[in-house]
C-alpha cells in the first residue's frame, strides 16, 4: 500500500476513532446533543454553509446547515479537514445532506446515507456540536436511511423539493414514519410548513436560513408555536 500524507488518508480511508458505534449497515452512529430549538430564529439563527466566513462576528451563535448543491458538499466531504477549520467557530454544524431519489438503486441510497452520517460522525469526534440531517426516499429505504441515528436529540430536515403530489406523498410518509422511530427528537425544518406535519416543528424558512437573518426581532415569539414543548397538546 502507498504511504499516504494524513489528508490524503483521510479522503480515502474515511477513519473514525474506535468508539464511534456502527449500526447493522456499517454506518457511523451521529449521538445526540442537545440544542435549545426554542432559540432558533430568537437569539441562535441558521446559515448555509456555503456562507460560512472567518469574518461573521455572530458565529457562536448560528446553526451551519447543509441544504444546497452535491458538488458543495462533496468538496467538503473531500476536505474534511478545511471545512472544519472553516466550521469551528459556529454554534453547531449539521450533516451533509447528499441527494437521494427513489430512482437511486439501493448502494447510491446507502452511500449517501454513509457519507452523511460519517460526515457528521468526523465532525462530532473532533468537538463539533452535530445535527444529523436526515432524508429519505421510499418506504423500502428507511431502515437504510433512518440508520446511525439515536433518539432523543435534534434533527434538521427540509420541505424543499416537496412541491409536487408524488415527492409530497414520498415526504409526508417518510416524516411520519421518522417520527414513529424516533418519538423524543426534536425538528428543525427548513422550508415551509406542509399538510400533515406537526405543531411542535421549528419552521425557518429557506430564505431565512442563509446566515444574514441575525437581527433580534421583537415579534418573534417562538413559544406562539410550541417550539420548546412547554404547552401541552390540546391545551
Amino acid at each position: 500500500m502507498p504511504i499516504y500524507g494524513y489528508k490524503q488518508y483521510l479522503r480515502l480511508m474515511r477513519p473514525l476513532p474506535e468508539y464511534v458505534e456502527r449500526d447493522s449497515f456499517g454506518i457511523p452512529v451521529i449521538e445526540p446533543q442537545p440544542i435549545d430549538i426554542s432559540a432558533v430564529n430568537n437569539g441562535l439563527w441558521l446559515i448555509n454553509m456555503k456562507n460560512l466566513s472567518t469574518k461573521d462576528k455572530n458565529a457562536n451563535k448560528k446553526i451551519v446547515h447543509a441544504f444546497c448543491y452535491d458538488p458543495v458538499l462533496r468538496r467538503a466531504y473531500n476536505d474534511p479537514l478545511k471545512f472544519l477549520a472553516r466550521a469551528a467557530p459556529y454554534y453547531a454544524v449539521s450533516s451533509f445532506d447528499f441527494s437521494m431519489d427513489s430512482k437511486m438503486d439501493f448502494k447510491s441510497i446507502l452511500d449517501a446515507t454513509y457519507d452523511n452520517r460519517w460526515s457528521g460522525a468526523f465532525l462530532q469526534t473532533h468537538g463539533k456540536r452535530v445535527i444529523p440531517t436526515v432524508g429519505w426516499t421510499d418506504p423500502s429505504t428507511y431502515d437504510i436511511c433512518f440508520s446511525g441515528l439515536r433518539d432523543g436529540g435534534v434533527f434538521i430536515i427540509s420541505t424543499l423539493g416537496t412541491n409536487n403530489i408524488v415527492s409530497y406523498r414520498e415526504f409526508i410518509l417518510g416524516y411520519c414514519e421518522m417520527r414513529k422511530r424516533f418519538p423524543n427528537t426534536r425538528i428543525i425544518c427548513v422550508g415551509d410548513r406542509i399538510e400533515g406535519m406537526d405543531d411542535d416543528v421549528c419552521y425557518v424558512l429557506y430564505e431565512e436560513s442563509f446566515g444574514t437573518w441575525d437581527k433580534h426581532q421583537d415579534y418573534w415569539q417562538p413559544k406562539l408555536f410550541n417550539w420548546d414543548g412547554s404547552i401541552p397538546k390540546g391545551v
